[in-house]
């Protein structure tokens, strides 16, 4: 390697829900620059929940401004990009946004979802979306065909907030299957839209975003946003990948048997497998990784930073920061003296218990302080967190370690508990990890296509903290066996598997 090569830096981009975040790293995964800049929900009538595309569009370029000061610009060479899951924006012929973002979060289509679902049934689902019912894209589709027909007719475009700005930095609108799957338009099975699904939408293939592969550029960066943002013109830009398998690259969940642990809002499982996996509830996803050859199936826990962020205010700690919450988790003892707390705050409710399942805090005594409620909801998430690995066992898929990034992965104590409770090993990346990272090392992929993308997130990552089950596991054990049984059908459900379409 030259001293040029050496010089080298890679941009990533994470079109987060409430922050957009720019990151510049090196060929060693050492962060150059970084920044975020935050975007809003708006909340609208009946459950609605909408974004401004020009907002996020702002936030991108002022995120890439601020993590190049102080670097030299012209040695970045790529950028890879990372981005929510099924916010869904309307485009004219012209790439011009028809009304606003339908968030993900967006609850409006929830009667058209209901409705698709019980006409077709989940096994159809199943077959064709790798999930088990309609939802995100599928239900917005069909509101908006029902509400105002012609905001979906030709030459009008339906997007995704991860496309459209990939549209922008480079004048092709593209994603990749992981992100195309997440807005259940994919057949996971054939890596490509499901055209009985599209059919059924009233959609052409060529009102949607190109599919294509995370190691093929979608386009260069125009010259209009280079003289915008301090870039070089006509640096490859990645297609839009999912964020969550962005962050599979920025921790490490590479191989099969390594299961990726998002502990953000709501906690997520991302378990990867050397094939195209059993739906292990009707709630997963499964498809492709950006890893050529691997396969991933997201599992949400719903409940996650949420519960937590809800004990904290609960103690009138709202505005603790780690190093506080580190030191009141850390004051309380495993079991919490026998406090104990199912972490259903959300009404979504949670895979394999009964509809209408609340959270509840069990065993409460004069004795018990602050730090034990908030560990006790700790407790529980890390015993939602091992009821949804053994779905994924039973399903036969290999569980044999974590990852983690993130806030939570500088916790040692919630770390500890983590593996305590799983009995397995833990591998929490530094800061930088995460799909920031993940997006630069796609950008990466892009100038050397020779090398995997497993082998390149091996090289830019540091090395993990690596967090083995202690002496409190066999404690936690027999804490976990009395949890699941305390809950109602908290039992797998049945296995479904993924098949082709007749």
């Amino acid at each position: 390697m030259d001293a040029s090569e050496s010089r080298v830096l890679w941009l990533g981009l994470d079109l987060g829900t409430t922050n957009v975040k720019a990151l510049v790293a090196d060929r060693d995964g050492v962060v150059r620059g970084e920044a975020a800049r935050p975007v809003a929900l708006a909340a609208v009538g009946d459950g609605g929940v909408e974004q401004d595309i020009e907002e996020i569009w702002a936030a991108t370029v002022e995120a890439i401004r601020g993590a190049l000061r102080g670097v030299d610009a012209a040695q970045v060479a790529a950028i890879g990009v990372s981005s929510q899951g099924g916010a869904l924006q309307l485009l004219d012929a012209a790439g011009c946004p028809v009304g606003r973002v339908l968030s993900w979060l967006d609850q409006r289509a929830r009667q058209d979802d209901e409705a698709l679902t019980a006409e077709l049934g989940r096994p159809w689902f199943r077959r064709h979306v790798g999930h088990g019912g309609s939802g995100y894209a599928v239900g917005q589709i069909l509101r908006l065909r029902r509400e105002d027909p012609a905001r979906l007719d030709p030459p009008n475009r339906v997007g995704f907030v991860g496309d459209v700005i990939v549209e922008r930095l480079c004048g092709r609108a593209a994603h990749d299957a992981t992100s195309a799957g997440l807005t259940l338009l994919l057949n996971p099975a054939r890596g490509d839209y499901d055209t009985d699904l599209l059919e059924r939408l009233g959609l052409a293939r060529g009102q949607l975003p190109d599919l294509i592969s995370p190691r093929e550029p979608a386009g260069r960066l125009r010259r209009e946003v280079a003289a915008a943002t301090g870039l070089r013109p006509a640096i490859p830009v990645s297609a839009a990948v999912h964020d969550q398998y962005a962050a599979a690259l920025g921790t490490g969940a590479v191989e099969p048997g390594v299961i990726m642990v998002g502990a953000g809002t709501a906690w997520v499982l991302l378990a990867v497998s050397s094939h195209l996996p059993a739906l292990v509830t009707d709630d997963a996803f499964v498809c492709s990784h950006v890893v050529s050859g691997l396969f991933g199936e997201i599992l949400s826990l719903v409940n996650g930073g949420s519960v937590v962020s809800w004990a904290l205010r609960l103690i009138g700690r709202g505005q603790a920061g780690p190093d506080q919450i580190e030191t009141m988790l850390a004051s309380a003892p495993p079991g919490c003296d026998g406090l104990s707390c199912w972490p259903f705050v959300t009404p979504f409710g949670a895979s394999g218990l009964e509809p209408g399942t609340r959270g509840r805090l069990a065993g409460i005594q004069l004795g018990h302080t602050p730090a034990h409620l908030l560990r006790a909801v700790v407790e529980g998430l890390t015993f939602e967190l091992n009821r949804h690995l053994i779905f994924l066992k039973q399903a036969g898929l290999p569980v044999d370690r974590l990852v983690l990034g993130g806030t939570v992965a500088g916790s040692r104590t919630t770390t500890q508990m983590m593996a305590d409770v799983t009995g397995l090993a833990l591998d929490c990346s530094a800061a930088g990890g995460g799909s920031v990272l993940g997006a630069a090392i796609l950008a990466r992929g892009l100038i050397e296509p020779d090398r995997s993308l497993a082998e390149l997130s091996q090289s830019m990552r540091a090395g993990p903290r690596r967090v083995e089950p202690g002496p409190d596991a066999v404690a936690y054990r027999e804490l976990f066996h009395r949890y699941r049984a305390s809950l109602p059908c908290s039992t797998a459900p049945r296995v479904r598997k993924i098949g082709h379409t007749a």
